[in-house]
């Protein structure tokens, strides 16, 4: 009799019945397989070692003292151009008259040897030597640039003349260079030295009878 009625209190599941479904378990592969991973962190460079660190260390020190070489090279070809070039001009200007002197040195050869030949020359014969010269000295100065200055009948010009004396003169107009004192000259467009010259002056006022 017990055994019937625990029999009856027994649910007996039929075929056609379906099974219960029984709650699904955590697993942790299916959660990593199902689930994106978050993406992983870059790697940072691999620490160098003491070998490669003592290479570049090298490495820079040679292009440091090949910099440093280049620069003092350098220094120095400047340092020997400005001293070449102090050295030329110091010796333009040591010998700043060597042409002149080379183109006068004739004149003043030609000039010794009228001198030397005065005694045995009569006055005019002297007198045409040293003309001669004088006209080849000047030749010698117009080949250099060298011009003289002719400013006789021309108005006065403080920047070419110096006046030495003033005379009054009704003849020609006031301010007129009437004479030349002593010759001026310049070298193409720069006077080197102004002609002294003499001025004409205002005509003096004749006194009236008392």
């Amino acid at each position: 009799m017990m055994d019937d009625a625990m029999m009856r209190r027994i649910p007996v599941r039929g075929d056609d019945e379906p099974e219960a479904e029984s709650a699904p378990e955590d697993d942790p592969q299916a959660e990593a397989a199902g689930e994106p991973q978050a993406e992983a962190a870059p790697a940072e460079d691999a620490p160098r070692t003491v070998q490669e660190l003592q290479a570049e260390v090298e490495r820079l020190r040679e292009e440091l003292a090949a910099e440093h070489d280049r620069h003092l090279r350098a220094v120095a070809e400047l340092q020997n151009f400005r001293k070449r070039i102090t050295r030329e001009q110091q010796e333009r200007a040591h010998y700043a008259g060597q042409d002149v002197l080379e183109q006068i040195l004739p004149v003043m050869d030609n000039l010794k040897l009228v001198l030397e030949h005065e005694a045995e020359a009569g006055d005019d014969e002297f007198a045409r030597g040293v003309r001669l010269v004088v006209e080849q000295f000047f030749r010698v100065l117009e080949q250099m640039g060298v011009t003289v200055i002719d400013c006789e009948g021309e108005a006065f010009d403080p920047g070419m003349h110096e006046a030495v004396a003033r005379v009054p003169t009704g003849e020609v107009p006031e301010g007129t260079v009437v004479a030349v004192d002593t010759p001026g000259y310049c070298l193409h467009d720069r006077c080197i030295r102004p002609a002294r010259v003499v001025v004409a002056g205002a005509p003096e006022q004749a006194e009236s009878p008392s």
